[in-house]
């Protein structure tokens, strides 16, 4: 990465140290503004961002969060995380997060009546649900007649790898090619497109031209890198595992076949099905 031309080098927006720099800073909270309206559909008028600090341990360590969380209208409760590394526990970990937050309103002898709205956005790098559309929603719904218990509970999940093209006149689709940042010419249009884009590019350039920014910036991108790689590592050496005790299968059962043992007795003390036994001698 070359950062000696402060003219060519951009920082990634999807960089969640970038990110929350740029919508977790309560100077820019009409940013924030106009990405969650166009992420929850609705007209918001206020916003108090509860955790605008960033800790030089956090921006280091690979397993820290940089989220950004903020009370909007009605008190209602936003989370909103940007996870670039592929884990196929998103969605539960989402759940876990909402609950927490749900959880910590309520201070022992109050009601339940003084809980609000308490919603999780998820913006990934990866495919995390089952969902066709780069943007889903998720309530408690009643399975078979499909009424909502509460609103009280909402998740949102947007995958950027489902964004296949900026829709007209949808800004969220406008604001997720910004994040994303393929190339410093899709991030120009979006801000040719968006006039709150416009601010946002500007912060990020202005970034991006900081000595301090881009040493911090260069910091969590190291973190994040790390992070990827460990959890590849975790993959693979559990990819190694399973063929390795695949191998030792394959050898203790051809060795029971030639004992003259039974396929169903093989099965049984090798505690898998008869079909995988009868596989594996045919092969």
């Amino acid at each position: 990465m070359n950062i000696s031309n402060n003219d060519q080098f951009l920082m990634k927006p999807k960089n969640d140290y970038v990110f929350k720099r740029i919508f977790g800073n309560p100077k820019n909270s009409d940013l924030l503004i106009s990405l969650l309206e166009s992420i929850l559909n609705e007209k918001i008028t206020s916003v108090e961002i509860l955790n605008s600090e960033i800790m030089k341990e956090n921006i280091e360590a690979k397993k820290s969060i940089l989220d950004i969380r903020a009370n909007i209208d009605k008190g209602v409760q936003v989370d909103i995380e940007i996870q670039l590394s592929r884990t196929i526990y998103m969605p539960a970990r989402s759940l876990y997060y909402w609950s927490k937050m749900y959880g910590e309103q309520l201070l022992i002898g109050e009601k339940y009546k003084g809980l609000k709205k308490t919603i999780c956005i998820n913006i990934v790098d990866f495919d995390a649900t089952k969902s066709n559309t780069y943007h889903s929603v998720y309530n408690l719904m009643e399975r078979n007649q499909g009424y909502m218990l509460t609103d009280i509970m909402e998740i949102h999940f947007v995958e950027m790898t489902k964004l296949k093209k900026v829709y007209e006149g949808d800004k969220l689709s406008q604001w997720i090619r910004f994040i994303k940042g393929e190339s410093r010419r899709e991030i120009e249009e979006m801000a040719i497109a968006n006039k709150d884009i416009d601010k946002a590019l500007e912060i990020l350039m202005n970034m991006s031209m900081d000595k301090n920014e881009r040493a911090a910036y260069l910091s969590r991108e190291m973190a994040l890198h790390d992070q990827a790689t460990f959890i590849e590592e975790g993959r693979e050496e559990g990819r190694e595992k399973g063929r390795e005790e695949g191998i030792k299968l394959t050898r203790k059962i051809f060795k029971l076949h030639n004992s003259g043992k039974s396929v169903e007795d093989i099965a049984k003390e090798c505690s898998v099905s008869i079909e995988e036994v009868k596989s594996i001698i045919e092969d």
